[in-house]
């Protein structure tokens, strides 16, 4: 629990100063002017008072209990506050100080110095090299930190592990006049983390949507554990800044090398269920809808508008974000052409014209919430001098208070000639958008938070046919090798153990063993070679195709030994053409290993049409990278073509990441090509690469 930090009844601020351009003095100054329930003990080892309150020489010197202490001095002298809050009996301190990990490596020992202090004396630390948190409780208006946004009572509570972030964000919720249930800002975060917070949030009634800046994520696998937990609670809104692991080093493999930056960490966000936001303004708006609306049970759009360029803005966002716009029920258009002018349009979106008054207005709305067909509602209202456009807010808020649908009203109008149109939402609580845009984006939030949250909590399925003994014998004799590249033999011994069809294969040494090998193979046969040198065959002559009889497999072999020097060869029946996929893993520490499936062959990079899962994965979840791509319109059957086996494809993904699971010292596997067949034809792995941790 955290109730000591962010429910504290007493702070004391080691480092306290009256001198204006300091943290020690703003952290106080911010205590005060927040109106912090507790005591508030300034420690200065000279001054009498910090302001006007009473200040120690030393945090052993307050007379009192203390809750939580800030800290601001030298970060060599830190060390020895954080020993003496232990002795004072303290029960967490927030470390602002900095020259801590971010400096390199003696900032390394010195932090792991005072967690070891703190440790000792079970002292639990926010930071180093952090802003601190915020708690806008009546019971309690903590502003324990050093930043200037006024304290103002909110639904959303913030974390950041950047500081700055977590300000504009924070100024900005001000600026739409909402504010914050809590805020943190963790900095180095050497012992409270995000889980922490998060967990503490999920838990808190007070908070009805928690916003998340990630920079890095030390402990993916407990995240996504603590985070699945909390969105099934309330709507979590995750950003990501920085670069992974993965996308800082150059990858040899297709799946790899298509990773784009942040590819894990959005993967993480959605197995999570938490709803991934590119910028600042986006996560403001969405988060202060999310908090006083009802959250959406589906993606099915409807729009309500008086003139119809902002309903063809709305709808542009809705569709590029993945939602649906369905026409109302045939009998609802009906009953609504009654009510509305003759020239209205009662589809999706409803143009009720210019000339709309309030009862227009309400039978527009009422049709949407009240039609089956539809999950949200956007209502646009320019807001024409002869109208009431009074009525006509109170009637969209009198609609929306009734229903368990989110509505979404879009204002655009002169703030200050239509103040009292505007004061209606606001003392209703509904957030108002300028823009139609923005309503449109943050619908197609409400949707997602929807999809997410509603999801089943499902495992990764059992499968059969798995010889999981036969696939550690073959790693525990390729580790044995300098190469990290498992020979192809190995590698298709290992892809047949977790149950893949592959191509029938043979290994041979010499031109007459290649010969030998391909008299047992239905012609024509290929020829490739097996090298940990050559990763890209194709791209470097090491593959013959269309060879016919033993004569050719055997002039083939004989060039290709004297082209690849040290290398063995692989004969295999070539393969009936059917439509080309790659399926493939790559590992990114701490979080695991990424799936991919995509449109294959030697052009899978110059097509870029992939998907990507983070492993373990479910049925589902296969399923729902395949409809992720493009050329799952081939896969259902395009233009008079027959369906391919899209049921065997999923079962390749599933054993893919079944054997990336159970082998975490697999770095890369690349199955392309992957050859898909009609409906109940299956498929067949062609090509195969992994890689190993050396």
């Amino acid at each position: 629990m955290l109730d000591f930090l962010f429910k504290p009844r007493s702070v004391a601020v080691i480092g306290a100063s009256n001198r204006k351009l300091t943290i020690g003095y703003r952290i106080i100054q911010n205590l005060i002017t927040s109106e912090f329930q507790g005591p508030v003990f300034p420690v200065h080892p000279k001054a009498k008072f910090i302001k006007n309150l009473p200040a120690y020489p030393s945090i052993t010197d307050v007379p009192y209990d203390v809750d939580i202490a800030h800290i601001v001095v030298k970060n060599t002298l830190v060390p020895e506050m954080v020993a003496q809050c232990g002795k004072k009996g303290v029960k967490g301190v927030i470390i602002n100080s900095a020259g801590f990990k971010e400096i390199g490596p003696e900032g390394i020992q010195l932090e792991s110095q005072v967690v070891e202090i703190a440790k000792k004396y079970n002292l639990r630390i926010l930071g180093p090299n952090c802003q601190g948190i915020m708690n806008s409780d009546p019971e309690v208006r903590a502003y324990c930190n050093f930043t200037f946004t006024p304290l103002a009572q909110g639904k959303v509570s913030l974390f950041a592990q950047s500081g700055g972030v977590g300000e504009v964000i924070n100024n900005r919720l001000f600026e739409l006049g909402a504010g914050v249930r809590m805020y943190a800002s963790n900095g180095n975060a050497a012992d409270v983390d995000v889980c922490d917070i998060l967990e503490y949030w999920a838990d808190d009634p007070g908070t009805k949507v928690i916003i998340l800046h990630v920079e890095s994520l030390s402990d993916p696998k407990r995240f996504c554990e603590v985070a699945s937990r909390a969105t099934r609670k309330k709507p979590v809104l995750g950003m990501k800044s920085g670069r992974t692991a993965l996308g800082a080093r150059a990858v040899s493999s297709h799946t790899g090398g298509m990773m784009k930056q942040d590819t894990t960490t959005e993967l993480i966000f959605r197995k999570s269920g938490i709803v991934s936001i590119s910028t600042q303004e986006e996560m403001c708006q969405a988060a202060l809808a999310l908090a006083s609306q009802p959250p959406a049970t589906g993606n099915r759009i409807g729009i309500v508008t008086n003139t119809g360029g902002p309903g063809i803005i709305v709808t542009d966002a809705v569709i590029e974000g993945g939602c649906s716009l369905p026409d109302l029920e045939v009998e609802r258009q009906a009953a609504l052409k009654e009510k509305l002018f003759d020239e209205a349009i009662v589809s999706n979106p409803i143009d009720v014209l210019a000339t709309a008054g309030p009862p227009h207005y309400r039978a527009a709305v009422e049709a949407l919430v009240e039609d089956p067909n539809i999950d949200i509602a956007v209502v646009n209202f320019i807001t024409p001098f002869f109208v009431d456009t009074v009525g006509v807010a109170r009637e969209i808020v009198d609609v929306a208070s009734k229903t368990s649908k989110p509505v979404l009203p879009v204002v655009m109008t002169n703030k200050q000639g239509w103040h009292e149109t505007l004061t209606i939402f606001k003392d209703a609580g509904i957030p108002v958008f300028d823009l139609p845009e923005t309503a449109g984006y943050v619908a197609t939030v409400f949707a997602k938070h929807g999809t997410l949250s509603g999801r089943e909590a499902v495992s990764a399925p059992a499968l059969a046919g798995i010889d999981k003994a036969r696939a550690e014998k073959i790693l525990k004799t390729a580790g044995a090798r300098p190469s990290e590249y498992l020979s192809q033999q190995d590698v298709f011994g290992l892809v047949q153990a977790y149950g893949i069809p592959i191509v029938p294969f043979a290994r041979a040494d010499t031109p007459d063993q290649a010969a030998q090998r391909a008299k047992d193979m239905a012609a024509p046969t290929v020829l490739k070679v097996d090298s940990p040198d050559v990763i890209h065959k194709s791209d470097e002559g090491g593959i013959v195709l269309n060879l016919s009889g033993s004569a050719e497999v055997e002039k083939a072999a004989s060039e290709m030994l004297g082209k690849f020097k040290n290398a063995s060869l692989i004969v295999q029946e070539q393969a009936e053409s059917g439509t080309e996929l790659i399926v493939g893993a790559a590992k990114d520490d701490p979080a695991g290993h990424v799936l991919m499936v995509g449109l294959g062959g030697i052009f899978v990079e110059v097509m870029n049409d992939v998907a990507f899962e983070l492993a373990p994965i479910t049925e589902r979840e296969a399923a729902a990278m395949l409809q992720n791509i493009k050329a799952n319109k081939i896969l259902e059957g395009a233009r008079g073509k027959p369906p391919l086996d899209r049921s065997a494809v999923i079962d390749v993904l599933l054993r893919v990441s079944a054997l990336v699971s159970d082998f975490p010292q697999i770095v890369e596997v690349d199955l392309n090509p992957l050859i898909v067949y009609r409906e109940g034809k299956g498929i067949r792995v062609v090509d195969a690469r992994i890689r190993v941790d050396a």
